[in-house]
């Protein structure tokens, strides 16, 4: 319980928050303006953060040109799935983002000869031997720590100087998709959200806009991906599991699947319920060991979506006359 209440676990806590608000936000795009059930976005932010990787450590590319490539990946990524798929009734289409999700994590798992296989990208193959790919990234937050250290004081961790760029970042891609939300091209894909039999007159461009939010929605997700990688250091397979994308999904229908402002407001939510159940002393918490407690938290999630989804589809921030289209 002491870990509750220490400054450091929330620092932790808000800078998580602000990686699945960015994470959920790709999502939004997709299924708050587009109606698209992509149930694999986290293979979005498995290609960003093993791209960059790969380049830094294998061919030595510079940090922030390899997190630009890694995130055009992650577009590409999307622009596959789109191209590919998305001509399929949504049902089918979510079910086949799942097995794409899985087929790049296995593919992961199983190039040790690229991506270090199982055991992650601390077995990345490089000319240098043990090689890191944050070494670069580390002198920006240790300078960052420097200037917030008099405002802050012991406070001005690493974690605290990751979570001011996160959230500045996370800020900015809410601002631009507010606007982009207002335009004509968001009224379109508004307005055939729930058409899964448009016109065949409008067919092809109804599924160029369709696509095109598939694919901003994956370059959102790589950002998040980028973000992810350098808090950890270290990436494993493990990490891209199908159920981070349902932590998303969490999100988005905690603030309001339709609504952008409310993707913050979800994510910290979403932080708390999360980060904040491990150090939960009370029943039925302290029925559980470690371990339980860490299935219980997920079960929770569940639950929680599924009283959302009974009770307040429209999320907790949301208005139930958003998600009825005349």
């Amino acid at each position: 319980m002491n870990a509750f209440v220490q400054p450091g676990f929330w620092i932790f806590v808000l800078l998580m928050a602000g990686i699945y608000c960015i994470f959920a936000l790709g999502l939004q795009v997709q299924y708050g303006l587009g109606g698209i059930l992509n149930f694999g976005h986290v293979a979005m932010m498995a290609l960003s953060s093993y791209t960059m990787a790969i380049l830094v450590i294998t061919y030595n590319w510079n940090l922030y040109l390899a997190c630009f490539a890694g995130v055009v990946m992650a577009g590409l990524g999307g622009a596959f799935l789109g191209l590919t798929t998305l001509r399929l009734r949504g049902d089918y289409f979510s079910i086949v983002s799942i097995a794409f999700s899985e087929i790049v994590r296995y593919i992961i798992h199983n190039s040790d000869h690229l991506t270090g296989g199982a055991q992650g990208s601390l077995n990345i193959p490089s000319t240098r031997g043990f090689a890191s790919y944050t070494d670069q990234f580390n002198k920006v937050l240790i300078n960052i720590q420097g200037k917030i250290k008099p405002i802050f004081g012991s406070f001005a961790s690493r974690d605290m100087a990751l979570l001011l760029i996160v959230w500045l970042s996370a800020i900015i891609l809410l601002i631009c998709m507010s606007f982009i939300q207002r335009t004509s091209w968001a009224r379109v894909l508004r307005a055939t959200r729930e058409d899964d039999d448009v016109p065949a007159s409008l067919g092809k461009n109804v599924f160029l806009f369709r696509l095109s939010a598939v694919i901003l929605g994956s370059v959102v997700g790589g950002i998040a991906g980028i973000y992810w990688a350098l808090e950890f250091s270290i990436l494993d397979p493990a990490d891209f599991q199908t159920i981070v994308t349902f932590f998303a999904w969490m999100v988005i229908i905690l603030g309001g699947a339709t609504r952008v402002k409310g993707v913050p407001l979800g994510a910290l939510f979403f932080g708390f319920l999360y980060a904040g159940t491990r150090f939960f002393q009370f029943p039925p918490f302290t029925w559980f060991d470690s371990v339980q407690r860490a299935y219980l938290r997920i079960m929770i999630i569940g639950f929680v979506l599924i009283f959302l989804m009974l009770k307040r589809p429209q999320g907790i921030f949301g208005k139930r006359a958003e998600m009825v289209l005349e």
